[in-house]
């Protein structure tokens, strides 16, 4: 290969982008450019594991993983072909259903061919054996069908509902295999090409870093607009998704369908409104983009008026290119990314691959935000919908906080819980499960509940409440280790009498009606934690408390700070506790939230607080 002088975005000269693609019909590629087969081997371990995902999980004695060429089909994974084609791993199309699959870019399920007027002669009947097939397209990291991953029966097969679901399962990660092969070798390649390729290496390194970095839209949308204005020099960036992915549907119709700006720089907004949520319905770039899931490139302002012109003009200055490029998960278009530049450009082919990277990298990110922001709502909703409404007591004001971690895409253990007893005794608990996945919650939920049955049904002091609720836990299965403050108030003369247990969980803190704020029970007041030893002894404490006192229980994450000892944090809260002690019950903690919990706080936090009237 020989050298190139180096290239720049403002070249109008074709510049190489280096990567392995099929060859479909009509496709003649550029000198540096491989195809699948080349790029893969007629034989490729990887690819062949899919092939067996396949067999196992639908029966079949043949699987395949199928490239299509333009005038062949190879099979870098393949398990159960006859002699010859098992050794040499390709077939003309004469031979090929797979091809239908690349052709339609959609799945081709049949129960046996032989019946079907499009397959009937096809010579993969007599040759290859194949009677029922069920293949489903497989992508390129370009978005495009490649090939298809297919199970094959030599007999008629109705394809069951789950066994086309499981298909499609191993497809999506067939083709995030290839996707992500093909980024790779894209990079690698990129490496050893010329300089004319640096600047596209310099956008996909800079995009990959703020996209790595980048774990909600917001963050994405900024990524991108930082890295294309400096990197590509564009003057207005837009990130645009369907209203029925932000709003988490799982299905949509294209009538009336919308698209919402998450993020635009500038007024550049390509003939649309001046609102951040459009129909798609009409012709529009922005429209076709998402409506054929393809490209769209705009010379000039001029160009833009020839192919639509009945948009209205947007005000940007007469030299704007533009790019709209479809974001796209399995070969459907959920987004648009839309660029434009202050003068006219046409856009050469290696700046149309690496707007197409771009696209893709950007396509990943915002689906894994996405899928990412619904886990978070599932294991927030989870969390708080056992976060339980306070009761109403005479002489008792209770209120509680609850703030999940910054890292959103955990969630804790961490609950509250108060529970005014028939007999007008009210017990206040306050629990840690260890973990911070929606496991934790789904434990602490157990945990929570069996202790609520415990503590309703049966007249025991705390401690032998946390007792039964360790044996329970431990007949029960219930695999979880916590710890646990519990506090039972009672009523007693003119003031209250406190009984508690504490399984490892911080002491609570009691702030007299002076401000005077002290561990209760000190440090030395705990037993084990729950989940380890039922058959541990456990204590009772029992301390009088005068009104106008308040009581605050909370989980670690309000105390402790990486690198520091927990009496640091002790400290610091009682501190906290003094200072704000004098407010409203429902301002006092939200001083102590404000004062004690910073925007990056590594845990969750609960905190039930109780004062005591008097």
């Amino acid at each position: 290969m020989g050298t190139r002088r180096p290239r720049r975005w403002h070249d109008r000269g074709a510049a190489r982008v280096a990567g392995a693609s099929t060859t479909p019909a009509g496709h003649r590629p550029d000198e540096h450019e491989v195809t699948m087969s080349e790029a893969y081997g007629f034989a490729d371990d990887a690819l062949e594991r899919y092939a067996r995902m396949v067999r196992r999980s639908l029966g079949v004695p043949t699987a395949l993983v199928t490239l299509v060429e333009d005038d062949r089909q190879v099979f870098p994974g393949a398990i159960g072909l006859p002699s010859p084609y098992q050794q040499s791993r390709q077939t003309p199309l004469s031979h090929s259903f797979c091809q239908y699959v690349v052709k339609d870019e959609q799945p081709l399920v049949v129960t046996d061919a032989r019946l079907d007027d499009r397959l009937a002669d096809n010579l993969a009947i007599p040759d290859l054996g194949v009677v029922a097939y069920a293949g489903w397209p497989i992508v390129d990291h370009t978005g495009r069908t490649v090939g298809s991953l297919c199970a094959i029966d030599s007999q008629p097969h109705e394809w069951r509902a789950d066994e086309l679901d499981a298909l499609a399962d191993i497809a999506a990660a067939c083709s995030t295999e290839l996707s992500e092969r093909g980024q790779r070798e894209a990079a690698q390649n990129a490496l050893r090409v010329s300089e004319e390729l640096g600047e596209r290496s310099r956008v996909l390194l800079a995009i990959g870093d703020r996209l790595a970095a980048s774990h909600t839209l917001a963050e994405i949308a900024a990524g991108i607009d930082e890295v294309t204005r400096l990197e590509l020099g564009c003057s207005h960036t837009g990130l645009w998704l369907r209203t029925a992915e932000l709003e988490g549907r799982s299905s949509r119709t294209d009538a009336g369908e919308t698209i919402r700006a998450v993020s635009y720089s500038g007024q550049d907004r390509a003939g649309m409104d001046d609102h951040q949520t459009v129909e798609t319905a009409g012709r529009s770039p922005l429209g076709d983009c998402l409506a054929e899931a393809r490209a769209r490139y705009l010379v000039d302002r001029g160009d833009l008026r020839r192919r639509y012109p009945d948009l209205a003009d947007d005000g940007t200055p007469a030299g704007s290119a533009r790019a709209y490029l479809p974001l796209e998960h399995t070969g459907d278009a959920y987004g648009a990314l839309a660029l434009s530049w202050p003068v006219p450009r046409r856009f050469t082919l290696a700046e149309r691959r690496t707007l197409a990277a771009l696209a893709s990298a950007t396509a990943q990110a915002v689906k894994t935000a996405l899928l990412l922001q619904d886990r978070v709502h599932v294991a927030e909703t989870l969390q708080r919908a056992m976060l339980t409404d306070l009761p109403s007591v005479p002489g008792l004001e209770l209120d509680a906080r609850y703030r999940p971690a910054a890292e959103r895409d955990q969630v804790g253990g961490d609950w509250y819980d108060a529970v005014h007893l028939p007999t007008g005794e009210t017990s206040l608990v306050i629990g840690d499960v260890g973990g911070h996945d929606i496991g934790a919650a789904a434990s602490m939920g157990q945990l929570r509940s069996t202790l609520r049955t415990l503590d309703w049904a049966e007249a025991r002091t705390p401690a032998e409440t946390i007792r039964r609720l360790d044996y329970a836990t431990a007949d029960l299965g219930t695999r979880s280790v916590a710890s646990v403050l519990f506090v039972r108030a009672a009523p007693s003369g003119d003031g209250w009498s406190l009984t508690w247990t504490s399984a490892g969980h911080p002491p609570a803190v009691l702030v007299s009606p002076e401000g005077c704020a002290t561990l209760l029970g000190g440090t030395d007041g705990n037993d084990l934690l729950v989940g380890i030893a039922p058959e541990t002894r456990r204590r009772d404490h029992r301390l009088d408390v005068e009104p106008g006192s308040t009581l605050v229980l909370y989980t670690d994450g309000l105390v402790e700070r990486r690198g520091e000892p927990l009496t640091t944090g002790f400290d610091r809260l009682c501190g906290a506790a003094r200072r704000h002690h004098g407010r409203e019950l429902s301002s006092f903690l939200d001083a102590l939230i404000g004062e004690l919990v910073s925007d990056e706080h590594e845990d969750d936090v609960a905190v039930l607080a109780v004062r005591f009237a008097g």
